[in-house]
């Protein structure tokens, strides 16, 4: 497991059960995995010798009969590292079991050169782990279509990388297992686990920033998909008229809603290049004419976008997040209108929830799926 610790399927069903959802009784422990009050004893009582689950006090010892003791998982038996790599800079945090954060730092990147990277995640390690005990894992996220249980990134468009072996080197050169993600399907596990996606069956994290991006959760399990390239909502056609973007393709998602293709179209019409994307944004806040068109025509396409995946995937919820997902507040009815109109006349419309997001937040996710990883294996 984390430290040596076997796991039975069994036992990693109970773990996973009482982590996310716990601290829970040994009855409704049982009931949730279907299990009987022997069986949960027989698949506990390892996990309690180990230290990584804990007998909790007992809540109300007026109640009839034998008061039931909670089981939980004990957060601080073992630390996690997660790293989130962007174009220029690092984003780390370590965290205990639970993915609650309890340092963290960033870095710029000096260069895209593999060496220098691995290098700089060495010493932000080291400076995270300090005099005490080292972390069980470090997960990395970037964009790209990395795959948690395959150390090399195939691609890496922001870093320019193509075939590199990350996860092993950074193991090699830390001394730790290194689990590498792509960030938004990292992001999604975080959710699942430990944020707004707890209890859904199936959802879908939507991100808008520097592109698009889509992690979905179906039946409880992530999905990766052959080729390591699922959520790749970014092209998605809007509108055969629209503009272009960085790909050629007229009228994509992206085109319209990427933080890039908002500052370029804003700065273009209103022939001021100096501003920034958060700028753009004031101006729409502040009812600038141009700039609010080209804000609810974003928000009509990202709420075109969360209707496609909600129709085709049949989801519960849907977590809008990313960056750029600020933009909301300028183009919430836009977003709302678009998604009514493209939702199937059948469906249930899909619950949408608004998390802001910080890179500490995606690092977090990324300490996140390498956990997923050491404790289910791929099939995380």
């Amino acid at each position: 497991m984390l430290s040596g610790t076997q796991l039975s399927d069994g036992m990693r069903s109970v773990f996973v059960e009482l982590l996310v959802h716990g601290p829970l009784s040994r009855a409704e422990a049982a009931r949730r995995l279907d299990l009987s009050p022997s069986a949960l004893t027989k698949l506990t009582k390892p996990l309690l010798e180990s230290g990584f689950l804990l007998r909790q006090p007992v809540g109300d010892r007026g109640a009839l009969g034998r008061p039931s003791q909670p089981l939980a998982v004990d957060p601080s038996r073992a630390a996690l590292i997660g790293i989130k790599l962007t174009e220029d800079e690092l984003f780390a945090v370590r965290t205990d079991l639970r993915a609650e954060t309890q340092s963290e730092l960033r870095r710029p990147l000096a260069s895209h050169d593999v060496d220098d990277i691995v290098t700089c995640i060495r010493e932000v390690v080291r400076e995270l782990n300090g005099p005490g005990t080292a972390a069980a894992v470090v997960g990395i996220s970037l964009a790209g279509t990395a795959s948690g249980g395959d150390p090399v990134v195939p691609t890496s468009p922001f870093l320019g990388w193509r075939n590199v072996p990350l996860g092993n080197l950074v193991a090699e050169a830390t001394g730790i297992p290194t689990v590498v993600e792509n960030d938004v399907r990292a992001l999604t596990a975080a959710q699942q686990w430990f944020g707004a996606g707890v209890g859904r069956s199936s959802f879908a994290l939507v991100t808008v920033g520097a592109g698009l991006g889509c992690g979905l959760v179906i039946g409880d399990r992530l999905v990766r998909g052959a080729g390591r390239g699922t959520g790749l909502v970014g092209h998605m056609a809007i509108h055969d008229s629209g503009p272009l973007c960085e790909m050629g393709h007229r009228g994509c998602a992206r085109a319209y809603a990427s933080s890039a293709a908002i500052r370029r179209a804003v700065s273009g019409i209103l022939d001021r290049p100096e501003l920034t994307f958060e700028a753009c944004l004031a101006l729409a806040a502040e009812g600038q004419p141009a700039a609010r068109r080209i804000f609810e025509d974003a928000g009509r396409a990202l709420g075109q976008v969360v209707a496609t995946v909600a129709n085709i995937t049949g989801l519960e919820l849907v977590i809008l997040s990313g960056e750029a997902v600020a933009m909301y507040d300028v183009c919430a009815d836009a977003f709302d209108a678009a998604l009514a109109a493209h939702t199937h006349w059948t469906s249930t419309p899909v619950d949408v929830v608004i998390k802001p997001f910080t890179f500490n937040e995606w690092a977090r996710g990324a300490a996140v799926i390498a956990l997923q990883h050491r404790i289910l294996g791929s099939g995380a």
